[in-house]
């Protein structure tokens, strides 16, 4: 892929044609996608550092060339009493060059040390302690940990969170996989953003759980406004609702989120509140990687209200057979609740 297709991309300037090219080819390997996100990285910083670093191109000229002549003699220093600086236009033919030319070249050299370090950043230099990323993962158990930026997540089991130490300071985004729930520090001038498979999720200061694995992504807000983006979709979450993406499908799936039982990795507490019986069991499922099923749907919808604070699967459903006049059967590695 050529650099400058990807820049005519950023640009909006590409045929239809070329569109889809781009958008294909990012989609085929995520190594292609991991690239494109490096250089989009590198061109929107470009961009700003312009914007806020504007310059009198004629004033930059004319030190340069007021610099140059000084060197090889062919005008008088820039701070001789006897000559002005307007004298010095009065150079010899030979050194005479069109001032925009040299921005262009400039221009081109500062642009192509941004790519070469945005390279450098991302897969020369991995393994170099400033320059490489810092990942946190959780083994069996969850855990804590506390951005650069304050901002503070919870890794459930066998999660990761990654992101680039240099760059963060930037651009306050991460990767991740697993579930974690962040609780971000509130920032109006820097968006957070988290992505999970091809879900990115961009807040200024919010609470948001996130599960993600290799079929679908799932994101519940708790406090704050969430967006949610993929390819061209766009959608907002504000407190108690979720959005489901499937790796099989287009879009999100956007609903009420009626419980907290998410939460369970962060709390150790399974609190029920009218909530179904194949509800439960779905976490529980979820939670001790169990196989319970339910017998038949007379009994699924059984109402729960009732806590549950760190007990063992053997002991929750020990107290669900007593409370719901239920028994459970096993079998190999299957528990059936019948009555």
């Amino acid at each position: 892929m050529k650099d400058e297709l990807l820049i005519k991309f950023l640009l909006k300037e590409t045929s239809s044609e070329e569109e889809a090219y781009v958008k294909e080819w990012i989609a085929v390997d995520s190594n292609n996608k991991k690239k494109f996100e490096a250089f989009k990285l590198i061109w929107d910083t470009s961009e700003q550092i312009a914007l806020e670093n504007s310059i009198d191109e004629n004033v930059a000229w004319q030190r340069f060339k007021l610099l140059r002549d000084k060197e090889t003699g062919q005008a008088p220093s820039p701070y001789s009493e006897e000559e002005p600086i307007a004298k010095v236009e009065k150079l010899d033919p030979q050194y005479i060059r069109k001032p925009f030319r040299w921005m262009n070249i400039a221009a081109s050299i500062v642009i192509g040390l941004s790519l070469l370090t945005g390279i450098y950043l991302y897969w020369i230099a991995p393994s170099h302690p400033y320059f490489s990323s810092i990942e946190f993962a959780s083994g069996e158990e969850a855990s804590n940990y506390t951005l650069p930026d304050g901002s503070t997540i919870t890794l459930n089991k066998h999660s990761k969170v990654r992101y680039s130490e240099p760059l963060f300071a930037q651009k306050r985004t991460v990767k991740m996989s697993g579930e974690v729930f962040f609780d971000v520090q509130k920032d109006p001038n820097k968006h957070f953003e988290v992505t999970a498979n091809d879900v990115t999720v961009r807040v200024l200061g919010t609470s948001f759980n996130v599960k993600s694995n290799d079929k679908t992504t799932e994101v519940i807000v708790e406090t704050g406004l969430v967006q949610l983006s993929r390819n061209d979709v766009l959608i907002k979450l504000a407190p108690d609702e979720k959005a489901i993406a499937r790796v099989d499908a287009s879009g999100f799936e956007q609903k009420e989120q009626t419980d907290k039982l998410y939460d369970y990795y962060r709390s150790k507490v399974f609190k029920l509140d009218g909530t179904p019986l194949w509800r439960f069991v779905e976490v529980l499922n979820d939670v001790y990687k169990a196989k319970i099923v339910i017998e038949n749907s007379a009994i699924a919808s059984l109402p729960l209200t009732t806590t549950f604070d760190n007990d063992s699967l053997p002991g929750i459903l020990n107290t669900l057979n007593k409370t719901l006049h239920l028994r459970t059967e096993r079998n190999g590695n299957t528990i059936t609740i019948k009555r």
